[in-house]
């Protein structure tokens, strides 16, 4: 030990050895079993985050197939390039046929070609031409000089709520005047009152051969009935449905529309659902064996909150409802290991048959608990803020802090202890190592006297 080098020396036997071998037999006593709970205790730890974590993520799965949200979700078949159909979460479950489709347009203008955007238009007077569209006028002044992107400018400026104005070069030296709507369905028509040439006359805008695109409505059929709005994109028809107009439509060609549940995503659900569950279970069975032969146990051996996780668990899954339904009979199954499957054949086919019934099965109503309605319930009991899992956790502190403290606690008495002993055998060898030198003067006068007396 440090500080008794020089023990032993009057006695031999009160050394620095003894008390390091005293010390070590108290530690291997004392200290060194609670050492190892502290371990097990920061293992125990690592485990509990992994357990936490995993019960997070199923608890996930159980909540998304007892939630309304997942078999709300409505999947929609049958679109063309003509038509896109969507549908929003909790639509009516339906088919129907769109046919005959003509697209909405907006009104578009160009005008009489001219050689340059930036000189006179020729012949031109001054005057005024104004825009007539949905209900407004819009002035548009002009003059003798005025050229392609003078009217193109005042347009944008003075009606550029209602129309978009533009130049397009379409050929050398030759540009167009190009006026189009901003919204569908509604048609331009243009008025003049210029004094000698007109600049309606001059662009062409008094000719319909000139209306290059004319406004019109969207119609279409549905189921055989004619339907027309002013937009391509349709959302007052059919209750949480949207009707998208991409093109016209031939005239032999239909959309067979079918907005059903979203039975992929009740699959996918379903399929990480399984994924979960064997996770959750598999570990949960590794941190509570006990295995006579090998001589392996789990962290969480001892635990019989541990233990009854997967008990609760797996009787639930395993459970027949009050109308004879289970999991089983969706192709869901556990076998003697713990160990869960989906036959996805058995489980497709018995989706289609009847989705209402899986969902009732399921999810449940207002009235009865569904297989995943009980089990999201029971993994809240286990999780969140003061339920079980949070009281296990602390547990696990609690334990581990007594722990500490006790270690703390020991290892300052046994320090204390040696030390007060280190200080006793130096004094007592001290002692002996004067008795020592005492006898050995006695000695030596014995001896003299008794080789005097010899002589």
């Amino acid at each position: 030990m440090a500080g008794v080098n020089s023990l032993g020396i009057g006695s031999g036997v009160l050394t620095s050895d003894l008390l390091d071998k005293l010390r070590a037999a108290d530690d291997a006593s004392i200290i060194k079993p609670l050492e190892n709970k502290i371990t097990l205790a920061n293992q125990k730890d690592d485990a509990y985050t992994l357990l936490s974590s995993l019960m997070t993520t199923f608890k996930s799965s159980t909540t998304a197939l007892d939630g309304d949200n997942l078999y709300l979700n409505r999947a929609v078949t049958g679109n063309t390039d003509a038509v896109t159909v969507t549908a929003e979460s909790g639509s009516d479950v339906q088919s129907f046929n769109i046919t005959n489709v003509n697209k909405a347009e907006k009104d578009v203008w160009n005008s009489i070609a001219q050689d340059s955007t930036t000189t006179a238009i020729p012949t031109l007077g001054a005057g005024i031409l104004t825009i007539h569209i949905d209900g407004e006028d819009f002035e548009i002044p002009y003059t003798a000089s005025s050229s392609l992107d003078n009217i193109k400018t005042s347009i944008n400026e003075i009606a550029g709520e209602k129309v978009t104005a533009s130049v397009l070069q379409v050929g050398d030296s030759s540009y167009e005047l190009v006026i189009t709507s901003d919204n569908l369905n509604k048609a331009m028509t243009f008025t003049d009152d210029g004094i000698t040439t007109k600049l309606a006359t001059a662009l062409g805008l008094d000719d319909v051969a000139y209306n290059i695109q004319p406004a019109k409505a969207a119609t279409f059929n549905l189921n055989g009935i004619g339907i027309t709005r002013s937009t391509n994109d349709i959302s007052d028809l059919i209750n949480g449905v949207t009707i998208k107009l991409n093109q016209n439509q031939a005239v032999d060609d239909s959309a067979s529309v079918n907005i059903a549940q979203n039975d992929t995503a009740i699959s996918s659900e379903i399929s990480i659902f399984v994924q979960n569950f064997n996770s959750l279970i598999t570990n949960l069975q590794d941190m509570t064996r006990s295995d006579r032969e090998s001589g392996s146990v789990g962290i969480f051996n001892g635990e019989s909150f541990v233990k009854s996780i997967s008990r609760d668990i797996i009787s639930l899954v395993a459970q027949i409802d009050i109308n004879g339904a289970s999991l089983v009979d969706y192709g869901i199954d556990i076998d003697r290991y713990g160990v869960m499957s989906l036959d996805s054949s058995i489980f497709n086919a018995k989706f289609s048959e009847d989705p209402q019934a899986m969902e009732l099965a399921f999810s449940g109503n207002s009235t009865t608990d569904g297989i995943f309605t009980k089990l999201n319930t029971k993994m809240e009991n286990y999780m969140g803020y003061n339920k079980l899992m949070t009281n296990f956790s602390n547990q696990l502190s609690s334990s581990k802090e007594n722990l500490t403290s006790q270690y703390d606690r020991q290892k300052a008495t046994l320090d204390d202890r040696y030390a007060i002993m280190a200080k006793r055998f130096t004094a007592y060898d001290a002692m002996i190592s004067r008795l020592n030198s005492q006898f050995s003067s006695l000695q030596m006068m014995i001896d003299a006297e008794a080789n005097a007396n010899n002589n």
